[in-house]
C-alpha cells in the first residue's frame, strides 16, 4: 500500500527525505519492524485525511513516535531505538512554540512505500519536483527548526535511550544464552544416562552368560539376581527424574504338559522359541530375564501403562503366530499369562518384584491363564 504524505516538495529538506528513506528500508527488513512501519503509514494517512501539511504533519508524526518509544512492554528495544532516531531527524523541523502553520493542500507529494528487492533503497521515498535549472537548491524553512536548546535536550534523550536499549538487548541475550545452556546440559545428562544404561545392560548380559548353567545358557538370558540389580538401578533413576517403570512376569502356558507329552526336548524348544522370537519383540534396552522354570521377567524403563500394554499385545500376537519343532514335527507355540505392575514412589526395589511374584502365584493357584495389571 502506498501512502501519500502531505509535505510540500519545495519546503522539505532533501536530507530529511534521504534519512527517512534509510530508516524505512531498515524497518521493513527487520523482523520486528512491522508495527512501527504501520504506525508511520497510519500517521501519514491521518495527516492526509486531516489536510495537515509540513510542520503540522511532522509534529503529529513526532508525537506518535514518542508514544511508541515509551512503550517498553510491547515493542522491542531495537525498534524503539529506531523510532527515537527518526524523532531526532523530525525534531529539526518542528514548528517553534507559538508558530502557526495554516493547513493547505499540497499539489505535489512524496510517497513512502515498502522497499522493493529490485530497487535502490534511496528510491523508497520518491520525490517529484518541478524545479528548473535556474532554481536554487531546496532549503528547509527556518521557521520549522526547533530551538538549539531543544536539539541538545533531544540529543541527551537519544543518548539515554541508546544506553537503555543496549542494556535491554544485553539482558535478552544473556537470558537466551542461559536457556540454551540449560537445554544443552539437560540433553547431555539424558545422553549420559542412556549410555550408562546401555553399559549396565551389557554388563548384566555378560554376567548372565558367565553364571548361567548349561541348560540356561542356551536361552542366553540373565537370572533373577541380575534382574533385581537392574531393578535397583532403574528405581534410582526414577527417583531422580520421575519417569515410570514397568515390570511384567510372563508365565508360559502348559509347559509341564508339553514336556510330559513330547519330552523335555519339546519344553526346551518352547522356551528357546520364546527367547529367540517372541520376547525379542521388546525394545533393545528392556531387560528380559529368566525368572523361573516356565516364567520370564521383563523390566521396561520409562514405560507407562498404555505403552506397556501395547508392548505385551505385540508379544502375545507374535506368540500366537509362532511354532516350535520337535523331531521334525511342528506345533503351535503355547500362549502365556502373567502380571504387569509399576513402581510406586517410596517402594523398595525388592518390594516391587515381590508384589508381582505374589500376584503371579495367586493367579496360578486359581488356574487362570491371563494377563492382569496390579
Amino acid at each position: 500500500m502506498v501512502v501519500r504524505q502531505h509535505l510540500s516538495v519545495d519546503q522539505v529538506d532533501p536530507g530529511l527525505m534521504r534519512a527517512l528513506a534509510r530508516h524505512m528500508e531498515h524497518i521493513v527488513n527487520h523482523p520486528d519492524g512491522g508495527e512501527l512501519y504501520q504506525l508511520i503509514q497510519d500517521a501519514v494517512l491521518h495527516c492526509r485525511e486531516k489536510n495537515y501539511v509540513n510542520g503540522t504533519c511532522i509534529a503529529y508524526l513526532h508525537n506518535q513516535l514518542l508514544t511508541y518509544t515509551r512503550d517498553r512492554t510491547t515493542y522491542s528495544a531495537p525498534m524503539r531505538l529506531r523510532a527515537r532516531l527518526i524523532q531526532q531527524h523530525l525534531s529539526l523541523y518542528l514548528p517553534k512554540p507559538g508558530h502557526t502553520i495554516r493547513p493547505q493542500a499540497a499539489a505535489r507529494a512524496i510517497s513512502i512505500s515498502p522497499p522493493s528487492p529490485i530497487t535502490n533503497p534511496t528510491n523508497n521515498i520518491a520525490m517529484e519536483s518541478t524545479k528548473t535549472p535556474d532554481q536554487k537548491p531546496m532549503m528547509a524553512l527556518e521557521t520549522l527548526r526547533a530551538p538549539e536548546s531543544d536539539a541538545k535536550q533531544n540529543l541527551n534523550d537519544l543518548r539515554q535511550m541508546l544506553t537503555k536499549s543496549m542494556d535491554e538487548m544485553l539482558n535478552e541475550r544473556e537470558a537466551m544464552t542461559r536457556q540454551l545452556s540449560d537445554a544443552t546440559t539437560y540433553l547431555k545428562m539424558v545422553e549420559a544416562e542412556r549410555e550408562q544404561l546401555r553399559q549396565e545392560l551389557n554388563k548384566a548380559r555378560k554376567r548372565a552368560r558367565a553364571d548361567e548353567k548349561p541348560t540356561k545358557k542356551a536361552l542366553g538370558l540373565p537370572k533373577r539376581d541380575v534382574l533385581l540389580r537392574q531393578i535397583e538401578a532403574e528405581v534410582e533413576r526414577v527417583k531422580r527424574h520421575g519417569e515410570p517403570l514397568a515390570l511384567t512376569l510372563i508365565d508360559v502356558e502348559n509347559l509341564d504338559a508339553i514336556g510330559e507329552e513330547h519330552g523335555q526336548e519339546a519344553a526346551t524348544a518352547v522356551l528357546n522359541q520364546y527367547t529367540n522370537e517372541v520376547l525379542g519383540r521388546f525394545r533393545s534396552y528392556d531387560l528380559v530375564a529368566r525368572y523361573n522354570k516356565s516364567e520370564f521377567a521383563v523390566l521396561l524403563p520409562n514405560t507407562d501403562r498404555d505403552n506397556a500394554l501395547r508392548a505385551l499385545e505385540k508379544v502375545s500376537k507374535r506368540a500366537k503366530e509362532s511354532h516350535f519343532s520337535v523331531k521334525g514335527k511342528s506345533f503351535p507355540l503355547p500362549g502365556f499369562g502373567g502380571v504387569l505392575t509399576f513402581y510406586s514412589p517410596g517402594e523398595e526395589p525388592h518390594q516391587m518384584l515381590r508384589r508381582a511374584d505374589e500376584a503371579l502365584v495367586n493367579l496360578r493357584l486359581k488356574g487362570k491363564r491371563q494377563l492382569i495389571v496390579i
